[in-house]
């Protein structure tokens, strides 16, 4: 019986599926049915029941894994305590990236033991990072998450633009404007469009798309258009020359810090959600 055999009838018994645990150590999914198969013939019973390619685990089953989780926790604790090398969080930032820079720089000052690596693109880390910051999406079944922040959408308005003597607008008051936003496969601009669509019924008229958000606020700066962003995230570089002008229309990006549900999260990890949670709550 071998430790990897373990692992892969554990995460089998907690989502009941062989194609789920063969996608999370990347292996090819017969690979998982196999090892599971041996397994129950080193045992001389069956762990799961069998219906096609549905799997349920059974009393053997279920009594087995309350053993193995024990005694793998167990090996974890222990490997722990001889580990004396610098913690890692992998990061995949997917929204708010001017606060996660600012986020892991507060952190990693105050933790000098914890190494954070920040990507924007989840290729760079083979999709294999602990943590990712994004917009709650319409199915979130495969993750557990803790909310980090609303930040209320408002209007970013030039000093040239007539809206800018306004204390609010409405969305529809924008319906002719011309807007510098982020490109369409960013989560912000699909749901800064979406709202336009929805409650100001009109489709913004985008004259320039980038991916940094320097160069939408010098675009704006410069009166080539206006611009939709979270307050908070605008407020963190304030202007003289543009406005953050409300909306009547209430409306907020959420943030939240999510990992694999299937994921265990080690001391290390459970204290940096913490962290994460109290830092925007300084915000």
């Amino acid at each position: 019986m071998e430790l990897l055999q373990l692992k892969y009838f554990t995460d089998a018994a907690e989502c009941e599926n062989f194609s789920s645990v063969a996608k999370k150590h990347f292996v090819p999914q017969p690979s998982i049915s196999k090892t599971i198969k041996k397994l129950e013939e080193e045992l001389g019973v069956t762990l799961f029941d069998r219906n096609g390619k549905k799997i349920v685990l059974n009393g053997n089953g279920k009594f087995f894994y309350e053993k193995v989780k024990t005694a793998l926790t167990l090996i974890d604790e222990g490997a722990d305590h001889f580990q004396n090398t610098q913690s890692t969080i992998m990061l995949y930032t997917q929204a708010g990236g001017r606060f996660v820079s600012l986020l892991t720089a507060d952190y990693i000052t105050s933790h000098e033991n914890v190494f954070i690596s920040s990507v924007n693109y989840s290729s760079t880390l083979g999709n294999k990072y602990d943590f990712t910051i994004m917009q709650p999406s319409n199915d979130m079944s495969e993750f557990d998450y803790v909310k980090l922040m609303e930040d209320e959408i408002v209007a970013i308005v030039p000093q040239n633009n007539p809206l800018y003597n306004e204390d609010i607008v409405s969305i529809k008051d924008l319906c002719g404007e011309k807007y510098i936003g982020y490109f369409r496969s960013m989560n912000l601009r699909e749901f800064t469009d979406n709202f336009c669509v929805n409650v100001g019924e009109f489709y913004p008229n985008v004259i320039y798309e980038t991916s940094d958000s320097a160069t939408l606020r010098y675009l704006v700066e410069k009166n080539k258009g206006i611009a939709l962003l979270p307050k908070a995230f605008f407020e963190l570089q304030p202007s003289p020359s543009i406005k953050a002008i409300p909306l009547k229309e209430k409306t907020y990006r959420s943030l939240i810090l999510a990992w694999s549900n299937t994921k265990k999260l080690n001391s290390v990890e459970k204290e940096f959600i913490n962290y994460a949670q109290n830092w925007f709550k300084q915000l």
